[in-house]
């Protein structure tokens, strides 16, 4: 990367020797403004937002956090590094909670911090590009998408466990890849891993590993899945899933950040750095409650908690959607196909029970069924009859389609008395002809519009 290419550095400082000291520092590197004042560095923000702002916590005019606040909502992609000469532990961890991405303690040495804000750059330049990669995949423009992408953002930077829920299908994992992408842990693992894929005899071995001869088969030491996702992110899918007697287990690694392998000799801890986001499809709130899930365990990881939409909640991104699968398979199957707006219409009308998931599924299978383009033949029986089955409502129910049967039965008991006017002595089977019907309908009719059928 190069980095006088990006975006310039902004400081801010109330204290011009070090501004003047950190221009010095860095811009042999980078382009760097500085700023004693904490209003005109948000005014510059605004008109240029930089690739990496470093603020002073302790400012007359605006608070460094203020500041930090202020420049997330100008473009919360800025990277900002807080600076303080106070090493209080509250200040850095409200400093990372509004989106910090670095906190440095004054004095600094003058290699060392050059050395870290280049460090940092390259990390964020990296991030963003492997974001890029990901954010591809999670389409929308629905104020319901456009929320959790804001918490995302605000959410991602601080090394906090967050907790996703959503039904079936609303993409839990792509968002937490985002997440882990978007985080200062990017280039460690991502490591997911499906709490309901596992018996309770296996989920212990598989997440903590073991030490060899801890059970039958244990022919070697393994590392689990926790200790594989170091220096990086755990995705601890469907949570909600786990037997009452692992969430025990569970929240005591999240408080010790260690685990110790299944058949270890004495105590032997296995040190631990590493991120947890957790996903679930269940109300845990409510699970915790009822006493299917541990509420401690809840409160450890709710602390960030990001709610996903259903389709049903962002029907206004399924063209979107649609569009960008098409496109997708394309690529994938070198074959092109659109879709009609009769297709598009019924897609738009589904109640999507399977949300994203249900809909990838659809449109691949239409997609290979078609020619040129996706045809209301080519989707699943399901949603065509939705389609059948609210027409049908919407006709019997319609106040329109009730006045125009008013106004045919009111025409036809007109024509009937005016017939009857005319030929005072006709009979029934005279005046079925005449109307051109039955007469076991016409009794019915008679009856119905309050004749006597007696004189008919």
């Amino acid at each position: 990367m190069n980095i006088r290419r990006q975006p310039h550095i902004l400081i801010i400082d109330d204290d011009s020797d070090i501004n003047s000291a950190l221009f010095l520092v860095l811009h042999k590197d980078f382009h760097v403004i500085t700023t004693t004042s904490a209003r005109e560095g948000l005014e510059i923000a605004k008109r240029n937002p930089p690739f990496l702002a470093i603020v002073d916590l302790k400012m007359p005019e605006i608070n460094g956090i203020d500041v930090l606040k202020e420049l997330k909502r100008v473009e919360p992609d800025i990277a900002v590094m807080v600076m303080s000469g106070y090493s209080d532990i509250n200040a850095v961890i409200d400093a990372f909670k509004c989106g910090a991405t670095d906190f440095l303690i004054k004095p600094f040495g003058k290699e060392a911090l050059l050395e870290n804000v280049r460090q940092l750059c390259n990390l964020i330049s990296y991030q963003r590009k492997s974001f890029q990669q990901q954010a591809k995949e999670i389409i929308g423009e629905s104020p319901a998408i456009k929320h959790v992408w804001d918490l995302i953002r605000r959410f991602a930077p601080p090394d906090i466990t967050i907790l996703l829920q959503g039904e079936t299908g609303t993409g839990k994992e792509l968002f937490a890849r985002a997440i882990h992408y978007m985080s200062l842990r990017s280039k460690g693992p991502f490591v997911p891993v499906d709490c309901s894929a596992f018996p309770e005899s296996l989920l212990e071995s598989e997440l903590f590993g073991y030490e060899k001869g801890a059970f039958t088969g244990a022919n070697r030491k393994r590392k689990g899945l926790f200790e594989s996702a170091n220096n990086g992110t755990l995705f601890l899918d469907e949570i909600g899933n786990l037997p009452p007697s692992f969430q025990a287990k569970l929240l005591r690694v999240i408080e010790d950040r260690n685990i110790i392998h299944l058949g270890a000799d004495g105590y032997a801890p296995v040190p631990l750095n590493i991120r947890i986001i957790a996903a679930t499809n269940i109300d845990l709130d409510e699970a915790s409650k009822r006493g299917s899930f541990r509420p401690d365990l809840y409160y450890r990881i709710s602390a960030a908690t990001i709610s996903l939409p259903s389709l049903r909640e962002r029907y206004d991104d399924i063209p979107i959607l649609v569009n960008y699968l098409l496109t997708k398979f394309s690529m994938e199957f070198q074959k092109q196909a659109g879709i009609t707006a009769e297709a598009l219409d019924l897609l738009n009308r589904y109640h999507w029970p399977g949300n994203i998931s249900e809909l990838e599924n659809v449109i691949r299978s239409a997609f290979f069924i078609a020619d040129d383009y996706i045809q209301p033949s080519h989707l699943p029986r399901e949603i065509i009859e939705r389609k059948a089955t609210e027409l049908k409502e919407v006709y019997c129910n319609s106040p329109d389609i009730k006045t125009l049967r008013d106004a045919a039965e009111d025409a036809e008991r007109q024509a009937i008395l005016q017939i009857i006017k005319n030929k005072p002595f006709i009979n029934k089977t005279e005046l079925a002809r005449l109307m051109k019907t039955d007469p076991k309908t016409l009794r019915s009719r008679l009856k119905r519009y309050g004749f006597d059928s007696e004189n008919a």
